[in-house]
């Protein structure tokens, strides 16, 4: 028996192949020859203003709560860090809303960082961690840290170069000693002692 010269819908059979071909090239991106105004190789490309770095660790520094640290980074990236004492609370942050620590203790830090490069720097509460003994690490995300009452909190921000930032964050730990650690990239760079 012969083959049929044309696909069920009539359209003979080499028409779609070719029809099909020709569509796998266009998905793909293939061409023969270049677009009138895409930019050759040789032109020159803009790029858009520059966007917050992501902050490489060079050296950590270790300090006690209320200290400040200078830390640089690479080239345009520096920071001024202070971290004060922690202020403890075994209750809410709030006389009319919150909910009591779920381990057992509230350690708030004020945290005052200025911008002293010359490169926008993104940072917020998941560069900010405590690291109890016995209980490991801590984020402001765990046990009722976020539903503590507290006022307000350090909140995720960009710090364009000369701005400064001034704000509490609170942990929800069970002992309310450890250290609290600036980790800009996983790994930490300033350590202040409680």
């Amino acid at each position: 028996m012969p083959v049929p010269d044309r696909d069920n819908g009539g359209v003979p059979r080499r028409v779609a192949a070719l029809f099909a071909a020709g569509l796998m090239l266009a998905l793909t991106g293939c061409r023969a020859d270049p677009v009138a105004g895409a930019p050759a190789p040789t032109d020159t490309v803009t790029s858009p203003a520059p966007r917050p770095t992501i902050t490489v660790t060079r050296s950590a520094h270790v300090l006690t709560a209320g200290e400040t640290a200078d830390f640089n980074a690479q080239a345009g990236v520096s920071l001024r860090l202070t971290a004060s004492k922690p202020q403890v609370s075994r209750g809410r942050l709030s006389r009319s809303y919150g909910y009591a620590p779920a381990h057992g203790y509230y350690v708030t830090f004020t945290l005052t960082i200025v911008n002293t490069g010359s490169q926008p720097v993104d940072l917020g509460p998941p560069n900010f961690h405590v690291r109890i003994p016995g209980e490991g690490v801590v984020t402001a995300y765990d046990g009722n840290a976020p539903y503590s009452g507290a006022p307000q909190q350090l909140d995720s921000t960009e710090l364009d170069p000369g701005d400064r930032v001034r704000a509490p964050l609170t942990f929800d730990v069970r002992s309310p000693h450890g250290v609290l650690m600036y980790l800009p990239d996983r790994t930490a760079a300033v350590t202040w002692r409680f």
